[in-house]
């Protein structure tokens, strides 16, 4: 039997209207508002894939 290496990656989504004067500050609005719990974070899974590497010598 061998031994993988394997990597588990999900992507989440969701739309947010954020008021600001550039792309920029609305972003980082956003990620505040998401770190202080101000916000929900997205919650619905987009994506997921794994990326698998057979480990060598173990």
């Amino acid at each position: 039997m061998k031994t993988y290496c394997v990597t588990y990656h999900e992507t989440y989504v969701r739309t947010y209207e954020i008021e600001a004067n550039t792309p920029e500050e609305a972003e980082e609005i956003l990620r505040e508002r998401i770190g202080d719990g101000t916000e929900n974070a997205p919650e619905e899974c987009e994506n997921s894939w794994c990326d698998v590497q057979e480990l060598k010598g173990v």
